[in-house]
């Protein structure tokens, strides 16, 4: 969970700094708030990565704070807390994809647990979203910038890499052939640019799926995921 940034929002004081004191050392960084237009300010100025959030809350109760990121932020963990177990807030909150709705008293044993599932949880969909499925199970990583066939690395030249990536940001919208000339040869008049591109394009086809690498009379060339 060390990697991850916590947004704990609750308006007993005291509660508040028992929870922080033990989750603390398990996070990057905790940031808390005591009221749901708090919550709400500190989630756009820190997009943390997770939140733990109160039902009952001044100013603006925790349904309509999970309510409002929720339009903006699909992916976020949550955990709503609550001193009861209301039907009607339980109804409420199905629709909200949150990732627990717990009734307090919580003990920090059963809170931790849930955190640690949520990091994990976490750390796979930043894993995935790093990731580009393309067709025939080739795979690329935008990090690293490899090209993988059922997880065996496809060896890429400097220039191949270059061109992938940049494809691969633009992914299903033509890049013409001048953007490209620039982006792998800036001194052009230095190098043939439209032979050398008609090499560096050919060899790189053998590498890649038929047809993901996809040219268009004219205009340039794209990559394509359909």
């Amino acid at each position: 969970m060390n990697k991850f940034t916590l947004l704990y929002v609750e308006d007993d004081v005291e509660l508040r700094e028992q929870f922080v004191r033990v989750l603390k050392p398990k996070f990057k960084q905790i940031y808390e708030a005591s009221d749901g237009l708090e919550a709400l300010e500190l989630y756009e100025a820190q997009k943390p990565h997770m939140m733990v959030i109160d039902i009952n809350l001044p100013k603006l109760n925790g349904l309509d704070v999970v309510e409002s990121i929720r339009k903006r932020d699909t992916q976020m963990p949550i955990v709503v807390l609550s001193a009861y177990s209301d039907q009607e807030k339980l109804l409420r909150a199905m629709p909200l994809g949150l990732s627990q709705y717990l009734v307090k008293p919580v003990p920090h044993k059963k809170l931790l647990t849930v955190l640690n599932e949520m990091a994990v949880n976490c750390q796979k969909s930043i894993e995935k979203r790093m990731c580009v499925a393309l067709k025939n199970d080739y795979v690329w990583a935008k990090k690293e910038k490899l090209l993988l066939y059922h997880d065996e690395q496809i060896v890429l030249t400097k220039r191949e890499k270059i061109l992938i990536s940049f494809l691969i940001e633009n992914i299903n919208t033509i890049v013409t052939f001048e953007t490209i000339e620039y982006l792998i040869w800036e001194d052009k008049e230095d190098i043939n640019t439209y032979s050398s591109l008609s090499h560096l394009l050919k060899r790189l086809r053998k590498k890649l799926p038929e047809e993901l690498l996809e040219s268009i009379y004219g205009e340039g060339y794209r990559i394509i995921t359909r």
